[in-house]
């Protein structure tokens, strides 16, 4: 009797697409979870809950930071002084939420909007490193954290997930050399700009501006102290590189979009289809990000650094920010260079 053969098991089409549908069928799942909840309601819920992250964080933190804080911080003794840092992130929130921003958004964002002022407190004010990236990390998760359990991730975000057309340039985004590329170079901008300031104007401005600064040196270190400023602001190149570049390249536009914002017969419509109008709709989204970015840079410094550090101008304040706000644009426009390449 002959033995029998064992039964080949066929692979259907059902077994192929089984892990497509099990990603599609979890983020229909958190769509709809999000989708319960009101959109005025999670805009609420993020600012709120933000707030009280970041008051709780904080507090939790205050024993290993009040040391080195507590000397240089401006003592508010009226209620409009607190409630306008208070006012202001809440405002720097909404502004996040209403722009569109995702968690990793929201992260890089204030990556690059609180640096400047983190940056002088451990370059002229002697702050340690631990306490000043302890206070950095609380603010940033405090508020990223909030988005990103209330908000789905970006299609250039969520590559893994997002359909075929839904991104651009997908194998760009995914390539590990320009990756590694693009954040160098947007860290070169930052660091040549500063290190520029540092070698002219800057340090006459400081001493100006802001009454008894402890130290200076960082500002003289000259060409010794580039490597070390380069490899100190290797996370702005990322952060740069994730909120500008990856947003702008991966973004995959609708037909008919480039006309819609430039309709009408007025001066302002012409002027609009003439300047606005010619920009492709990468390097719009591109422009846009990197003025709200260097705006949201130069506004924060001034509310961080003269709202809470003693014997600081607003002038001074704003000199320093206009700083890194300009190396924030010039890393714009260096992203703007690589993207108007011929297949990009």
């Amino acid at each position: 009797m002959p033995a029998k053969t064992p039964k080949k098991r066929t692979v259907s089409w059902t077994d192929n697409t089984r892990p497509a549908r099990e990603f599609a069928r979890t983020a229909t799942a958190q769509t709809s979870r999000l989708a319960c909840i009101p959109s005025p309601a999670r805009f609420i819920l993020v600012v709120l809950s933000s707030l009280i992250a970041s008051s709780v964080l904080f507090t939790l933190t205050s024993t290993l930071t009040v040391g080195d804080l507590g000397p240089i911080s401006k003592h508010l003794e009226e209620w409009w002084e607190v409630g306008g840092l208070i006012a202001w992130r809440a405002v720097e929130v909404g502004l996040a939420w209403v722009l569109g921003f995702d968690g990793r958004d929201v992260a890089s964002f204030l990556f690059l909007t609180h640096l400047p002022t983190y940056s002088l407190l451990s370059f002229f004010y002697g702050i340690r490193p631990t306490s000043a990236l302890i206070a950095y990390g609380v603010t940033i998760v405090s508020t990223a954290l909030p988005f990103a359990l209330l908000r789905r991730p970006s299609s250039v975000h969520d590559l893994s997930r997002a359909p075929a057309d839904a991104v651009a340039n997908r194998n760009i985004l995914q390539d590990k050399t320009i990756t590694i590329f693009t954040t160098l170079l947007a860290t070169s901008v930052f660091s040549v700009v500063l290190y520029a300031s540092y070698a002219t104007w800057l340090p006459t401005q400081l001493v100006i501006h802001f009454e008894g600064l402890p130290d200076i040196s960082a500002a003289h270190a000259g060409p010794a102290g580039l490597p070390v400023l380069f490899l100190t602001l290797l996370p702005a190149g990322w952060a740069a590189r994730d909120f500008l570049f990856v947003s702008s390249t991966g973004y995959s536009s609708t037909p008919g979009e480039s006309a819609s914002c430039c309709e009408g017969e007025y001066l302002a419509s012409a002027i609009c289809r003439n300047t606005w109008g010619k920009l492709t709709p990468k390097t719009r989204v591109l422009v846009s990000r990197s003025i709200i970015l260097a705006l949201g840079v130069l506004l924060n410094t001034i509310v961080q650094v003269a709202g809470t550090i003693s014997d600081v101008s607003i002038e001074g304040a704003a000199t320093w920010g206009a700083v890194w706000a300009f190396a924030t644009l010039t890393a714009g426009a260096t992203f703007g260079w690589i993207e108007a390449v011929d297949g990009v």
